[in-house]
């Protein structure tokens, strides 16, 4: 079966305006960790204390506790500090939240720091991973999306340039140099 051109040709525009909208919000946070120095990073820091009466905690409870309470954002770390306190963080791109059982006193210790709109943009741009509810699976699944689409609109775009331009020279050393130079980063990049 042989594939059409003109197939190949709206493949690679889809696969172009699937990546679009992605790909400048990732130019528009870059921005921001670019010039990182040149904004204000004021963050707000809260901490409250529950009652929390329970005979046995375990990061499951804790975990229930944060679902009743609307902690927001995805469990990120889990474990238990100096004090042999249970403790869970959270975060979303905006706020960080560390919940600690305070083991002697029966209280939890809910400590929110709330970012600056800046570092709350760079946390977009860095987001990864499903899990965490809704709104983090699409993104996760977005940013599947996007990978699947560069690699589509690459493969297309080489098809069809193959054809346009199989027998000019300076092209062709133009592409090989360009994939010389990436192939050099990757390798120094992984092994140097």
């Amino acid at each position: 079966m042989r594939i059409q051109y003109k197939t190949v040709k709206k493949i690679h525009l889809y696969a172009c305006l699937a990546t679009a909208a992605l790909l400048l919000m990732f130019i528009f946070t870059s921005y921001f960790m670019i010039y990182h120095d040149q904004f204000d990073h004021d963050s707000v820091n809260k901490t409250e204390l529950f009652n929390f009466n329970s005979s046995s905690v375990s990061d499951q409870d804790l975990q229930n506790w944060a679902d009743e309470h609307h902690v927001p954002g995805r469990l990120v770390k889990s474990y238990s500090n100096p004090a042999s306190d249970p403790v869970l963080e959270y975060a979303n791109a905006k706020v960080d939240t560390r919940i600690t059982f305070l083991t002697g006193t029966d209280q939890i210790e809910v400590t929110s720091t709330t970012k600056g709109k800046v570092d709350a943009f760079v946390r977009i741009h860095r987001n990864m991973g499903y899990g965490g509810g809704f709104s983090y699976n699409i993104y996760a699944f977005l940013l599947d999306v996007l990978g699947a689409s560069l690699i589509l609109f690459t493969i297309t775009g080489i098809f069809m340039w193959m054809r346009l331009l199989k027998n000019n020279k300076w092209a062709w050393i133009i592409f090989l140099g360009g994939l010389a130079y990436f192939g050099s980063v990757l390798l120094y990049l992984t092994f140097v």
